[in-house]
């Protein structure tokens, strides 16, 4: 971490917000290492961050996406109206790929996860304070299929039909086209070809 840390400068002004006291103190912790002169500001609502913002300059704003008095997209697409110059990186629990998607388009540099180490963290803080705009977090959506849907799903990417498929697990073809057909709802796509790509898409398969 050393070595990557010597392209910050000494001195670096951030400001944290989150609703979590317990989680603000050990996130200060953890980006203590960073620079030799970190000043870290916290801020527990959407209110007490705007008033952090009048009274003074941030380096990099750290941003959950759960805030009590206003979402954090929300939050961060009002800034951006605003024109605020200050880059915004989300720190979420939330693991949602679609959440990401949103706050990268809505301006902000990163999506990074609570669940991050502290020397991921760091390098990730790091690289979005040299100006870099973090690639989209691994999707950790699981998908809401019966053990039934999952092996219909592994024989459906192995190119098996229908009939082939219900011999296969010794159910009708009427059963297996049911459960493709709820496949079908789940990842929202019309074709078999679809199904199987979706779902490698999103790490199904």
């Amino acid at each position: 971490m050393t070595a990557l840390c010597t392209a910050l400068p000494e001195r670096l002004s951030l400001l944290l917000v989150d609703d979590h006291r317990i989680f603000l103190d050990g996130l200060a912790l953890a980006l203590g290492p960073l620079c030799p002169d970190l000043r870290i500001q916290t801020a527990q609502t959407a209110a007490e961050a705007e008033q952090c913002l009048q009274h003074g300059s941030f380096d990099l704003i750290l941003l959950d996406l759960r805030l009590p008095d206003m979402p954090g997209l929300e939050l961060l697409q009002r800034w951006q109206r605003q024109g605020l110059p200050t880059p915004v990186a989300i720190l979420s629990g939330s693991d949602s790929s679609q959440d990401a998607q949103a706050a990268l388009a809505a301006g902000a540099l990163g999506f990074i996860p609570k669940s991050a180490d502290s020397e991921d963290l760091r390098q990730a803080v790091t690289r979005v304070l040299l100006g870099e705009v973090l690639p989209m977090p691994q999707t950790t959506e699981r998908p809401h299929l019966t053990p039934r849907q999952r092996e219909i799903l592994l024989l459906l990417a192995e190119g098996l039909p229908n009939k082939a498929i219900s011999r296969r697990l010794g159910l009708s073809e009427d059963t297996v086209k049911t459960h493709l057909k709820a496949l079908f709802q789940e990842l929202d796509v019309h074709t078999r070809t679809a199904c199987v790509s979706a779902a490698r898409q999103r790490g199904w398969l």
